[in-house]
């Protein structure tokens, strides 16, 4: 009796042992259809791999998420894995809670092969480098494109604009008072006073806001010919030419009601722009127009491993970030949502090339990869975002002159690293 009692306690234990998960948490701000697919992924990953559990839970926006992060890092209760922006990350790196990869991904049996890490694209392995390590690998990102209405280019007889130049030309065209009441009823081109619109001018005027020193220690060089130029093209078509709608939101609606024949967003809001647009007029998108330079700006976050957790949770977590960058995951997780795919592997996979032969502009975006330009991974990232963004809303509203805001933007930058 008390040998079968015995051994019914020890078969309970070995079951309790062998049927024991790996659970870890997976934070991300994917809403919507985007978190949805971020669910079937986790589901997909969990089904093959029965001794690790990843939960995914959604945690808010990217205000909300990043807030979280920071709270969580001061009362070590930080997750596995974590979306994470690269300035965010860079925050986090000196208090030695960010898990460093470059072992795991030169690992022999576990590790991405030299074609896997290889074929990842540069820009976004720059995202995630600082000096020679390796923090995170890159997840959902996106590039900014002109979206154009296919039904007025062609009703005007226009070309889709290549350069700055043509930009300015199309937009001229298509403005017009269309009941001749004398206010304007359709703008050729429309932009959001934000720092990533003035940034994408900016960088294609082969211009930047901060420059990242050998040191690691940030040069204000804001105030330039090229940032001028910048934003006194955008001034000049919301108020000299005045041609161009400007407003803090953004822009899908207007676009999609005929208020705007041309925009430049990321490609993140085609989803928004179809529906917006559908019954109303075509739509198409574009490489973002030449200046001095291509080199639209790229959006979006990368995924982190917190060093604070187990060995094997540490191994599990290694096995998703794997698993997410994958070329099938990659191509899937593209196909769904809109985003790039981070790996050039992706686009050789049955699935990209049944999506591209239906949709064939998403050839575009892909273009654009090898040009495009990268926010700098500091930690101080948010604190130019916020100066930037007042300095472009008080110019285009007149508040300040185009030489008064890039004045003042210097010299809030300078006080905040002397500050730092």
């Amino acid at each position: 009796m008390r040998k079968s009692i015995l051994l019914v306690v020890m078969f309970a234990i070995l079951a309790v042992f062998v049927m024991a998960k790996t659970e870890i948490e997976f934070w991300h701000a994917m809403g919507g259809a985007q978190g949805t697919t971020v669910t079937e992924i986790v589901n997909s990953f969990n089904e093959a791999n029965p001794d690790i559990e990843v939960k995914a839970i959604y945690v808010g926006n990217y205000n909300a998420l990043q807030q979280k992060l920071l709270v969580s890092a001061e009362s070590n209760t930080l997750p596995a894995l974590s979306q994470a922006y690269g300035n965010w990350t860079a925050r986090l790196i000196p208090r030695g809670v960010v898990q460093e990869l470059n072992t795991l991904i030169a690992d022999p049996e576990a590790g991405l092969t030299d074609e896997e890490w290889a074929a990842i694209w540069s820009p976004f392995k720059r995202m995630v480098t600082w000096g020679s390590t390796i923090y995170a690998v890159p997840f959902n990102k996106s590039t900014y494109v002109l979206y154009y209405n296919t039904d007025l280019f062609e009703q005007y007889g226009l070309e889709v604009p290549k350069t700055m130049e043509d930009l300015l030309f199309a937009a001229m065209m298509l403005t017009e008072d269309k009941n001749k009441d004398g206010t304007i009823d359709q703008y050729g081109f429309g932009f959001r006073t934000t720092i990533d619109h003035f940034m994408t001018f900016l960088r294609a005027n082969k211009g930047e806001a901060v420059e990242i020193l050998n040191d690691g220690s940030v040069k204000v060089i804001i105030n330039s010919p090229q940032a001028k130029e910048a934003l006194q093209l955008m001034y000049d078509m919301a108020h000299t030419y005045g041609v161009a709608l400007f407003q803090g939101g953004y822009l899908d609606a207007p676009f999609g009601d005929g208020q705007i024949a041309m925009f430049i967003e990321t490609i993140a809001s085609a989803s928004y722009v179809d529906s917006g647009s559908r019954g109303k007029h075509g739509w198409a998108w574009a490489p973002v127009p030449m200046w001095e330079v291509q080199a639209p700006p790229f959006a979006g976050t990368d995924v982190v491993m917190f060093a604070g957790i187990t060995a094997e949770q540490k191994v599990a977590a290694w096995k998703f970030m794997k698993y997410l960058v994958s070329p099938e995951i990659q191509a899937y997780w593209s196909v769904k949502t809109g985003y790039m795919p981070v790996t050039q592997l992706a686009l050789d996979t049955p699935q990209w090339k049944a999506y591209e032969q239906q949709n064939p502009t998403v050839a575009v975006p892909i273009s654009q990869i090898p040009f495009g330009s990268v926010d700098p991974n500091v930690a101080l990232w948010d604190d130019v975002r916020n100066v930037l963004g007042t300095m472009v809303g008080d110019v285009i509203n007149q508040k300040r002159t185009v030489d008064e805001g890039i004045a003042w933007a210097e010299q809030e930058l300078l006080r905040i690293i002397a500050n730092q």
